[in-house]
C-alpha cells in the first residue's frame, strides 16, 4: 500500500542517492578488491542489516526523538565523520598495498564493518529518519506498512547498484593486485573520498 502519486519522485530520489558515491559504496568497492566478491557480498549483507536497523528506528518513532535532539544528530555526524577520516588514514598508511586497509579481509569482518559503515552513514540515516516518513500518507492506510514498502524499494535499488559495483570490482581485482600503479591510484582516490566525506560531515553545520 503506497501513495502512487509520489512514488515516481521517491524512486528518482532513491536512484540518485544510490548512485552517489558514499561510505557504503566505497567500503564495498574496497572489500571486493581486497578479498573478492564473496567478501563484497558479505559487506552488502552487513549494509542491509544497518539499513534495516535504521528502518526499525523510524517505524518505532525514534525519528521524531532524534529530529528533536540537535545534540543526537550532531553526535551521529561527528562519529560518522571521524570513522571516515580513520579509514582515509588507514588507506594512506598502506599506500602501495592492495586495498585491505579500508576493506575487510574475511566474511565476518566484512559483514560487521558493512553494518557499522551504514549505521554511521548520515546520508542513510537522514533518508530513513527525515525523508522516508514524508512519503507516507496516513489517509490511505497504516503508515508503518507504507514505510516498510518504500524502504524495500529503496533497498532494492541500492542493492542493485552495489551488486554492480561488486561485479566490476571483482573483474578489476587481478589487475589491481598485479599493478602497483593501479593500487596507488585506487588508494589515492579512496583516501581522498573518505577524507573529504569525513571532513564535510564534521565541518558542515547542515550535514545532519
Amino acid at each position: 500500500m503506497i501513495d502512487l502519486t509520489v512514488l515516481p519522485i521517491f524512486i528518482a530520489g532513491a536512484i540518485a542517492l544510490a548512485i552517489a558515491p558514499g561510505p557504503d559504496m566505497a567500503f564495498v568497492l574496497a572489500t571486493t578488491t581486497a578479498s573478492g566478491r564473496g567478501a563484497g557480498l558479505a559487506a552488502l549483507i552487513g549494509i542491509n542489516v544497518g539499513a534495516l536497523s535504521w528502518l526499525l528506528a523510524t517505524v518505532l518513532g525514534l525519528s521524531a526523538m532524534l529530529a528533536a535532539s540537535e545534540h543526537a544528530l550532531t553526535a551521529v555526524r561527528w562519529i560518522g565523520g571521524a570513522y571516515l577520516i580513520y579509514l582515509a588514514i588507514q588507506t594512506l598508511r598502506h599506500w602501495n598495498d592492495a586495498p585491505t586497509a579500508r576493506g575487510a579481509r574475511n566474511i565476518r569482518r566484512a559483514m560487521v564493518r558493512g553494518a557499522t559503515t551504514n549505521l554511521l552513514n548520515p546520508k542513510i540515516g537522514l533518508f530513513f529518519l527525515a525523508i522516508l516518513p514524508q512519503f507516507a500518507n496516513p489517509d490511505i492506510g497504516p503508515v508503518w506498512i507504507q514505510m516498510v514498502s518504500l524502504a524495500a524499494i529503496f533497498m532494492a535499488i541500492g542493492n542493485f547498484v552495489l551488486v554492480c559495483v561488486i561485479l566490476i570490482a571483482g573483474l578489476a581485482r587481478t589487475k589491481i593486485a598485479e599493478s602497483a600503479r593501479w593500487r596507488r591510484v585506487l588508494n589515492g582516490v579512496a583516501a581522498t573520498t573518505f577524507g573529504a566525506l569525513g571532513l564535510r560531515l564534521i565541518l558542515s553545520h547542515n550535514a545532519a
